[in-house]
């Protein structure tokens, strides 16, 4: 295999960044929260070699070999350790997100995994996911609460534990409504109904795969808002226009809201993110949404950090 001057280039920088992130241990006091600024520059450094490789062509094999070093420093840190092992086979494994949502550190302090989750819980990309569950949190909300003439029915598909309905009070309810949650991970589902209280009264729960559930799903249904929460971030095209084919023509009742939520390309977080802790996510801008609901009315926009893009889609 012939290796292209700038692909070395790029890996001996790459290399350089690695090393310059390890040294982090004896040039810096970890000791002293105030060298997190330091040890942030120098992992965004390592983020943005990791992307020029990628970009150069550089070999993933060679990439992986290069970064292993300070992935395992990092694997220290309990947050990096359990998204890059995968404790559940996927990513964006549900316990993650409650640790996000907590804004806490399981870190050993005076350590670079507690500096770089520190880093981490402190950027735009955890703050856009407390966005995403703040903003679906309203969306339920004004669902429950909307002038009807009958009993509400809400669906959250990767529900995770709720964190969006456990943000409101159980007296928004109304007799009838119901909320039924959905997620492949069965452990979410019951963390979800251990810490929603009294709202479980009106929360149905179906756990497994989504596509194999939509039979489930509607018979509970059908539904004046359907939440698909972040899943289109983990669907290539193909089963993202199945999905939504398949909410829009058996789950929504007409007049309904359909909601999901993706990451937009630029998130500065990716490279480090994809090599470091094996976590990828399907980025989409606005025109690559919109070609996944041709015909539908649709309306999109982002949370305040611009990284989240938020898309509602309005049921004919």
């Amino acid at each position: 295999m012939t290796v292209l001057p700038h692909s070395t280039d790029a890996l001996h920088r790459l290399s350089d960044a690695v090393d310059g992130f390890l040294r982090s241990e004896k040039e810096l006091n970890l000791a002293d929260p105030a060298v997190n600024p330091l040890v942030g520059g120098r992992f965004r450094a390592l983020g943005t070699q990791i992307g020029a490789c990628v970009l150069a062509g550089v070999p993933e094999e060679q990439v992986s070999a290069t970064v292993r070093p300070a992935r395992d420093v990092l694997a220290r840190s309990p947050l990096l350790r359990d998204e890059n092992e995968w404790a559940r086979g996927y990513p964006s494994d549900f316990r993650l997100v409650e640790h996000v949502l907590a804004q806490a550190n399981g870190g050993a302090p005076g350590t670079l995994g507690w500096h770089v989750e520190a880093q981490l819980q402190g950027s735009a990309l955890a703050q856009q996911l407390r966005n995403r569950v703040a903003h679906q949190t309203r969306l339920i909300g004004d669902c429950l609460t909307a002038p009807r003439s009958g009993p509400r029915s809400v669906l959250v598909i990767d529900s995770g534990a709720a964190p969006d309905l456990r943000a409101l009070p159980p007296s928004i309810l109304r007799p009838g409504d119901r909320v039924v949650l959905t997620d492949v991970d069965p452990d979410a589902l019951e963390l979800a109904q251990k810490r929603l209280g009294p709202l479980n009264e009106a929360t149905t729960t179906v756990p497994g795969n989504v596509f194999r559930a939509i039979p489930k799903l509607a018979e509970l249904g059908p539904y004046d808002l359907v939440l698909a929460n972040g899943l289109y971030g983990y669907l290539n095209d193909r089963a993202a226009v199945r999905l939504t084919e398949a909410v829009l023509t058996r789950l929504c009742r007409p007049g309904s809201t359909f909601y999901f939520a993706g990451t937009v390309p630029g998130n500065e977080f990716r490279w480090p993110l994809e090599h470091l802790m094996d976590w990828s996510v399907v980025e989409r801008d606005e025109q690559a949404v919109r070609a996944l609901l041709p015909g539908c009315d649709v309306s999109t926009g982002h949370d305040q950090t611009g990284l989240a893009l938020l898309t509602h889609v309005r049921v004919r």
